[in-house]
Formats: C-alpha cells, structure tokens, sequence
C-alpha cells in the first residue's frame, strides 16, 4: 500500500485509502506481508502511481533517482511485535453487526437476542450487518456483584436468561444468516462456582470487581493446559465463530500487583497472559476471529497483537464526552495497526437520543465509517428511531479501508479531519469526514493542497448528508458547522464532461456500490452498475457541465439525479444519454 513514512506528527490531516490509492505526498510502498518498505525520492520531484493494468505500483522521479529500503517498519517504530493481518479469519473484512451490552446492558437475554438479531435480518442485512454479539450478561447479572449466584458462571450460563442454553441462541443466530460470537473472560469467576472449587488452588486473589471475584492464576500450568483449554473449547461446543475475550487489563493489573504470590513469579504477567492467548490460539486454529478487549492501557492492546485478530483500542463510549476520549483520541493513536497487524475496535456505535443528539449520532457513524474500523450496533434495534436506523444503513457495509500515514496523530482541539481515498478502475476521488470538536458552532476552510493533498484542478464538492452541491471549486471548500457535528463530503476532479457527483447508497458515495462505470465520448452516454438493496430508494447524482442535456431527465442547479431500479436486491445497470 502507497504510505508516507515519516510525516510530521503535528500535520492533523488523518488519511485513509480505500483499493491501491495514492496521493501526492506518499512516498513509500509498504508491504504488509513483510513489515517492510520501499522509500522513493528525486533530487527536483517523485510521484507513486497505480497501474490497474498492471495491477503494481510504480513512480514517476525527476532528478537524481534514490531507493531507501526498511526492514522492520512496524517493529522500529512503534517498538512491539509484527505479524500481518490475517485476511483469512472469520471476518475478511471488519464485522458489522449488533452487541447485547450496549444496547439492552443487564435486560439482556435469550428473547432480546433473538428479537434483535431477526430484526436485524429483516432491515439491515441486505445492508451488510453480518455478526451477533452475546456479551458478558450470560453469566453476569450486575458490577461488583457481591451475591452472585455460586450456580452461575463460565461453564454453567444463567440458565433463567438464557433458558434454552448458549448453544440453542447461537444455531438461531447462525439460521437467520448471522455469525455467532461470544464474549469470554475465562481468567476469573463470578462466585464460588464448581468451577472455582476445581481450580480453588489456582485462585490466587479474591478481589470483588466489575467482572468477578476469584482470579486465577495465569502462570499456573493447571489454568493454561486445563481450564484454558477447557473454556475455549466451551465456545466451538456451543456454536459461536467469533470471541471477544474481556478481562484482560485487570487480570494483568492483578497478576502484577500479587505476583509474587504466583506459582511461578519468575515468569512476567504479560509472558503468562500471552501463553494462554497462544493456548486458546492454537485450539481455535489461525482463522477463528479472537477480538482482545483490552483497550484501557497501551500495553494490554499491544502485547497480543500478534495474536488476536482484533483489539479494542479504548474504554466503553456511552456519552458524547466519552466519545471523545476514548475513540477520537484512541483512534488517532492505534490507526496505524487497523487493517494491517489487526481490526481497531473502537467499540460499539451508541447512537440512540439518551446519548446524542442527531448530529452526535451522524458524527459518531460517520468516523467509524470512513475509518473502515468494525460497526457493532449498540442500541436495542427495535425501538431504535427511524431515522437513526437510516443512518446505520448508509455506513453498512464496512469496507476494507487501511492508513496511508505509518504515525501516530493528534488534532489541533477544534477539528477531527478524516481524508479517505478512495481508488476504483475508473475512477479516483476522496471523501472528507470533518468534525467540529467544539461545543459550539464554527467555520472550517479545508485547502485542497494543504489538507487534502490534491493536485490542481477543479473539484466538484457535494455535502453527502444534506445532499447539498458545493460547487465546482479550485483551491478551497469552507464548511460551517454546529457544535459537535460532522460533514462528509465527496470531491472530485471535474472531467469536463457528465461525471458521477455522489451515489446515496453509502457514506463513500460510490466504493461501496458502484462498477464499471464509463463515459462515451463517442455515444455521450455515462454508464454503469450498481450493487442495490430492495426498496431502498437508491439514487445517483450526475454533475452535468454547460453544453450537455441529459436525455429524459431534468437538471437542477448542474445536476441531474437517476433512480435506477431498487424493486430487488442485486447488481443493476444504468445508462444516461446526453445530447
């Protein structure tokens, strides 16, 4: 992938490309395979470039040709383990789909599940939802819970929320088209569950706190070859295909505090977490999904990124205030790894009226959507409004969306600026996420040199959720916005003749749908294929140029808008003559 090395952490400008994209200030090709990079410069200039053709990067150098070789990219900068994604697991591109924690907390059970999940496939999966989450609730009912139930925990699920059993709630996922995952935390136990007296001289602290009270001790060899094994292989008998494996930050908070209480305190508490990660590992195999939810401190997110296939990269967001903290600052830290060592999870998308107000909600699905990062649903779907469903389909499905800076980013306080390139066979454009930081409403002018690192040129500017056109602009666009709210925006070079301005099927205006498209110079007709859902109102918008009249259709302010037919789901084509 087209990256720059080394840019200047002070540059707040986030990048992100979706297909082989390259902008003018890249200027390296990264292998993800190897860890390694390939730097080009020129004494007077150097371009990257893309051949679809031949399906490789090439450049472009004036001057004085020179190749910098880097091994060990990640390794060198960032100081931790490298392995590759692997784009083979259960998810080949990031999950999408709806979590019990979030939206119904401790009201979760066998019925919620299924009402959300068939939900779920009647509205959203033809917009790509793929996933059912059942978090914690199946064997927790409360934080620091001083009477849980010693009948209830890891091997033995509450049986009056999930009366039919894990196994029964994973198959009726699974038949409604879904994949089934399940939230463990097999390091501790609730209570003094059968469990606990088996391995009751394992147990090494008895510290009530908001996951369980016994914890178990990870250099034990009992706990790694037996209880380990044993848990994991828990959820494979039950069905599930995916794992969110919680309780890590504090199981390595308490083996460090306690540790020379453990049987072997020679051994460090990240080296015995790793081995039972490699354990559970090498039972489930290199491609069943293992998301680590340890987002709270750098270490617990890095230490098993060689491991897992996913990571939480920050605490639970519920508040505005707390999407703040923990997603735009995560995010602008642990970028660099999404899609390349593992998935950032930036946890679930909130997005119900408790929580936000209508922008909120836009801002909050658009930066996940354009960060290409997993979308798990967090609000009880069936009483979800309309039009916050609305804006859950205009984010699905995720997309297979990598960085294009190798660094570590901060913003300036008053703007989150996310540039998403992105690259098809015919054509390449970008998509600008802009969020106002400030509790109050203020102006933004995005330079297209500076901010967005586009050559010179006319671009034409349309706003994607007021379905507003900008104009056709050469230097700048300026943007008023509310306090904390968002603008997407798509900009693209005008062609001078009829071109694609925006689609309404996704937030990327076209990566998620579009095919083929072509322009004719000789017939003056533009065509091309779209991926559509059934009923869903899909339109495109054309940029029509002076000296151009679209043939049966009327044109409005420079453009002209198809509805091609959404009677079903499928790809459709579509045509448009100009005379």
């Amino acid at each position: 992938m087209a990256v720059c090395l080394d840019r200047d952490k002070a540059q707040d400008d986030f990048r992100s490309a979706y297909g082989p994209a390259v902008s003018k200030i890249d200027d390296s090709i990264f292998d993800r395979r190897t860890d390694s990079a390939v730097t080009v410069s020129g004494n007077v200039s150097r371009r990257l470039c893309y051949s679809w053709a031949d399906g490789c990067y090439g450049f472009t150098v004036k001057g004085k040709l020179s190749l910098t070789f880097t091994d060990r990219v990640y390794e060198g900068k960032f100081r931790t383990r490298y392995k590759p994604i692997n784009k083979h697991n259960t998810f080949p591109k990031p999950p999408a789909g709806w979590m019990t924690w979030y939206a119904v907390m401790f009201g979760a059970c066998e019925e919620k599940v299924i009402a959300n999940a068939e939900w779920q496939k009647k509205y959203l999966a033809d917009y790509g939802a793929d996933t059912v989450w059942v978090d914690w609730e199946w064997y927790h009912s409360a934080f620091h819970n001083p009477d849980a139930s010693d009948n209830i925990g890891y091997f033995s699920p509450d049986p009056v929320r999930y009366p039919n059993g894990m196994k029964y709630v994973s198959d009726r996922i699974r038949e409604l088209g879904f994949i089934p995952a399940l939230w463990i935390g097999p390091t501790c136990e609730p209570a003094k569950t059968a469990t606990f007296e088996k391995y009751i001289g394992s147990v090494y602290a008895e510290r009530l706190s908001w996951c369980g009270k016994y914890f178990f001790d990870i250099t034990d060899e009992r706990i790694r070859d037996e209880l380990i094994p044993d848990a994991i292989n828990k959820v494979t008998e039950w069905g599930y295909d995916a794992l969110k494996w919680d309780c890590l930050p504090i199981t390595l908070a308490y083996a460090d505090q306690y540790h020379e209480c453990l049987k072997h305190p020679d051994i460090t508490s990240v080296e015995a977490l790793r081995a039972i990660c490699e354990k559970a590992r090498d039972i489930l195999g290199e491609d069943f999904y293992m998301l680590s939810c340890a987002g709270v401190n750098d270490r617990e997110v890095l230490m098993a990124s060689d491991i897992f296939d996913g990571a939480r990269i920050g605490n639970d967001i519920f508040t505005w205030k707390e999407f703040i903290s923990d997603f735009v600052e995560r995010i602008m830290r642990f970028y660099p790894y999404h899609n390349v060592v593992l998935y950032c999870d930036p946890d679930n998308v909130v997005i119900r009226p408790e929580f936000n107000n209508i922008d909120q909600a836009k801002s909050r699905v658009s930066a996940v959507s354009v960060l290409g990062l997993p979308i798990t649903l967090g609000d009880d779907l069936t009483v979800l409004p309309e039009e916050r469903v609305e804006l859950i389909r205009r984010t699905l499905p995720t997309l297979n969306i990598h960085p294009k800076d190798i660094r570590e980013s901060i913003h300036d306080g008053r703007r989150f600026l996310v540039n998403l390139a992105v690259s098809a066979e015919y054509e390449d454009w970008n998509v600008v996420d802009l969020l106002n930081l400030l509790e109050e409403e203020a102006s933004f002018t995005l330079a297209f040199d500076r901010d967005l690192h586009l050559d010179d040129g006319e671009y034409l500017v349309f706003d994607y959720w007021n379905r507003n056109f900008l104009g056709r602009l050469s230097d700048s666009v300026t943007v008023t916005l509310p306090g904390t709210a968002s603008a997407v925006l798509s900009v693209r070079k005008a062609t001078g003749h009829p071109q694609i301005l925006s689609t309404s099927r996704h937030i990327t205006q076209g990566a998620a749908e579009l095919s083929h498209v072509r322009w004719d110079d000789a017939t003056k007709t533009l065509s091309g294929y779209s991926e559509v859902v059934a009923g869903d109102g899909y339109r495109i918008y054309v940029y029509v140029p002076e000296g151009y009249t679209p043939t049966g259709f009327e044109v409005s302010g420079g453009i002209c808008v198809l509805e091609p037919d959404c009677s079903s789901s499928g790809t459709v084509g579509w045509s448009i003559e100009f005379g």
